[in-house]
């Protein structure tokens, strides 16, 4: 369904340190003009390791250069002669042995310590792997791992949420609190993912500490705070060119259709703003890139 809707509007934003906790402060209006306000702690220990870090090539070479030296050091000299050289940004092996066999054996052995080495500097930094629409290979921020790991700091606040949206628990007017909420809060343009190594990235406790975030990094927000209240609610995560936005498996009301994923319908959401976008509401851009099948998707642990 397309969506034609007035700009979101944060009222006010006051950032406190107490003790051991940061208190949060906003008043915004919602869609229906609407103005709430709320308030939360969280604590400073947290936010003080919550800063995501950029992909910077030179350090994956650094972590494969230093993982071949050590697998280097446990073949014997007398068997063969290693060479490691760091050119650039690339690292060049050469492996001299008496046995063709035993020069194919220790290459393999430097190439895949050189893989593992990668794979942990991938994990040691919150990345992971990503493939686009057009099944296009790069990497992103680890939005499946930053979710996992923040849904505990932010039960409290995503029940106390719960309870301002609705008395009765009502799932949609939750959510639909959730995006004014998170529409409101000032918008960071989105990198192109797969050139932008992380830069841009904000997981959820820095986004709220700094008071603004991409569509990634909202979406990241989003699905944590709802994974925090419902562990075994159907989400997904879909993106699109220079886009995020979430999906949820709930029930379908009126005339909506859902998205089809694995055979599941999925309630679009949109939190990035500044556009308010209530439950089921999509950007036009993002129906089109939908409609054309320019998305891939992770479903939400």
């Amino acid at each position: 369904m397309f969506a034609r809707t007035a700009q979101s509007e944060q009222i006010r934003f006051n950032k406190t340190p107490l003790e051991n906790d940061l208190q949060l402060s906003y008043t915004w209006k919602d869609k229906s003009k609407e103005r709430h306000q709320f308030s939360f702690t969280l604590p400073l220990s947290d936010i003080k390791t919550s800063h995501h870090k950029r992909f910077v090539p030179q350090q994956v070479t650094r972590y494969q250069y230093i993982a071949m030296q050590k697998e280097r050091n446990n073949i014997d000299a007398k068997d063969a002669r290693i060479e490691i050289k760091r050119i650039g940004q690339s690292l060049q092996i050469k492996v001299n042995s008496r046995s063709q066999q035993a020069a194919k054996k220790y290459q393999q052995q430097l190439l895949e310590a050189k893989d593992n080495a990668f794979e942990q500097y991938l994990s040691d930094n919150y990345y992971s792997h990503f493939s686009d629409y057009l099944g296009q290979q790069g990497i992103k921020p680890d939005h499946l791992r930053y979710i996992s790991e923040n849904q505990a700091v932010l039960k409290p606040f995503a029940q106390a949420m719960y309870l301002e949206a609705s008395e009765s628990g009502d799932m949609r007017a939750f959510l639909n609190l959730l995006l004014s909420w998170l529409q409101s809060i000032p918008y960071d343009d989105l990198e192109n993912r797969l050139s932008s190594n992380g830069a841009g990235f904000s997981p959820p406790l820095a986004l709220l500490s700094n008071n603004r975030g991409d569509c990634d990094s909202k979406s990241v927000l989003m699905a944590s705070v709802i994974r925090a209240l419902f562990p075994q609610i159907e989400l997904v995560m879909l993106y699109l060119p220079n886009h995020a936005l979430l999906g949820i498996a709930i029930p379908l009301v009126d005339d909506e259709q859902g998205l089809q994923i694995a055979g599941e319908p999925y309630v679009l959401m949109e939190p990035t703003g500044p556009a308010l976008m209530s439950l089921n509401e999509t950007a036009s851009s993002s129906q089109r890139a939908i409609d054309t099948g320019m998305y891939s998707y992770e479903i939400i642990p």
